[in-house]
């Protein structure tokens, strides 16, 4: 008995891209073609792909006034109750753009596999696509766990050298099954971020002090957002009354700590 040939993974889409025509024939307008010539009518076509009646024949004027030979032609009445059509010239650029698009889907192919083979390249573009409404999102590296009666303290190095310490239940770690090494994501929002500027003899219960430099000062009516560079590149941003901020005295350039709580917060890791 012969084994089965292992299943053809496809690769993460880190390159993609739209096959345009010049004069802007794009994708949109040849799945509206293709539609016309299955269904024989731009009312049906449109609604196939999207489109009103009206952007529809505007999309088709648009190209027909173009295209050198035109691409749809259109019957009122007669004996086969009239309808919408394409030309001779509309199949062959149909095909000619459906033998393109699978030209171009065969390049993208290939240019993806060629990066996956790229650990750094493949995580940096997953980064990149992270999206969620916390101002702060750090990735770093788990590099020690410390496991409670009830919670599990998690340590990410980040690239400065940089420690966030995130307390999460024990349930939580099982469910994401954190280990150390793992590319983890920490998300912070800014509100729940203070900063210090002068502990003034104090030391702070918080787990998180980042120092850094005052990077930016964005103030608004009532709050003002102040962003501190750390010193690996990395960037916290806390969200201050403008009161606190004048009180303080901040100014860019400032040295100044990032300061919040561990359970604060949140961790993610790649699915």
């Amino acid at each position: 008995m012969t084994n089965p040939s292992p299943e053809k993974v496809d690769p993460p889409s880190l390159v993609e891209g739209e096959l345009r025509l010049a004069g802007g024939l794009n994708e949109r307008l040849f799945r509206l073609l293709a539609a016309i010539e299955k269904t024989g009518s731009i009312n049906r076509a449109a609604k196939d792909v999207g489109l009103s009646y009206k952007g529809a024949w505007e999309m088709v004027e648009r190209a027909n006034n173009l295209s050198p030979r035109i691409l749809v032609s259109t019957a009122v009445g007669g004996r086969h109750g009239g309808g919408t059509k394409l030309t001779g010239g509309g199949r062959e650029l149909l095909e000619l753009f459906t033998r393109l698009q699978e030209e171009h889907r065969r390049f993208l192919d290939s240019k993806n596999r060629q990066l996956a083979d790229n650990p750094n390249l493949v995580f940096l573009f997953r980064r990149l696509n992270v999206k969620a409404s916390a101002r702060n999102q750090f990735f770093g590296k788990v590099t020690d766990i410390r496991t409670g009666a009830v919670t599990v303290e998690v340590c990410i190095g980040l690239k400065g050298g940089d420690t966030i310490v995130s307390s999460i239940t024990k349930e939580s770690a099982e469910s994401l099954g954190i280990r150390n090494g793992d590319d983890v994501i920490a998300l912070i929002k800014a509100p729940l971020v203070m900063i210090v500027k002068d502990f003034g003899g104090y030391r702070l219960s918080a787990r998180n002090q980042l120092k850094g430099t005052v990077k930016r000062i964005q103030k608004g009516a009532v709050n003002s957002e102040i962003v501190i560079e750390l010193a690996g590149g990395d960037s916290v941003a806390a969200t201050i009354t403008n009161e606190s901020m004048d009180s303080m005295g901040l100014r860019g350039s400032d040295t100044a700590y990032a300061v919040f709580k561990a359970g604060s917060v949140v961790l993610g890791v790649a699915t």
